[in-house]
């Protein structure tokens, strides 16, 4: 568990770092799109910073995984996180270019996972993460997120059925956070050691695993996964 003196510590490295990539211009930052890694397999994927882009994470920032991240690694992984966030908040258009570009020349292995670290950050942000799942009918998306209000606003005004079926969007529960989910969106936990699994699909902790079975996630299936 991370102490408030972590916490603002990273926050504090972030902004920072956020303040030295504001003097350079967009063009000129690279992006952070990553092809896979050892945990989640060979699946392309994006990130943001923690805390900085997620807007419900009260709860759960004391034990988030990317956190631990962040702090043990800042010069790489604060800096792949924050240049994303950079490009995105001078120039959203390009940001979301880069990602449909990337994903435009993937030839194999078409699944693309939105925020390994952070969150949707608004509607427009979501309306634009639908309108790529539209352009890429061959690729398998999906996201978790605690930013309930603003999927349940799109699909209050669109409709459940509008949302592209190779979409899945992933409701991320978490002990003692209230969670508004009236469409009945599947939702992700993490099992406490002092929890009962519920039921639903166990996670295997390697995206590859599922993609393989077209399960979990990948198939918009409420999963699960132990404390780690």
């Amino acid at each position: 568990m991370y102490s408030e003196k972590s916490l603002k510590k990273l926050v504090k490295l972030m902004k920072e770092h956020g303040k030295m990539l504001a003097e350079i211009p967009v063009e000129d930052i690279k992006m952070a799109i990553s092809k896979g890694n050892r945990k989640i397999g060979r699946v392309m994927n994006v990130s943001l910073p923690p805390l900085l882009s997620c807007a419900n994470c009260s709860g759960c920032s004391k034990l988030c995984y990317d956190i631990k991240a962040c702090l043990q690694y800042p010069d790489t992984v604060i800096d792949a996180r924050m240049r994303n966030f950079a490009i995105l908040q001078k120039d959203r258009e390009e940001y979301f270019r880069r990602i449909n570009d990337a994903i435009s020349r993937r030839r194999l292995h078409k699944f693309f996972r939105w925020h390994v670290a952070g969150d949707i950050i608004d509607a427009d942000y979501f309306a634009r993460m639908v309108e790529i799942a539209r352009r890429h009918p061959d690729f398998k998306f999906w996201t978790y997120t605690k930013n309930y209000a603003v999927v349940n606003e799109w699909v209050d005004k669109n409709g459940r059925d509008a949302l592209p079926a190779n979409l899945s969007v992933m409701f991320s529960e978490w002990r003692g956070m209230p969670m508004d989910n009236p469409h009945g969106f599947p939702e992700f936990r993490v099992v406490f050691k002092d929890e009962t699994p519920p039921a639903g699909f166990y996670c295997p902790g390697n995206c590859d695993v599922c993609k393989e079975i077209n399960r979990g996630c990948i198939a918009g299936e409420t999963t699960y996964c132990n404390e780690h």
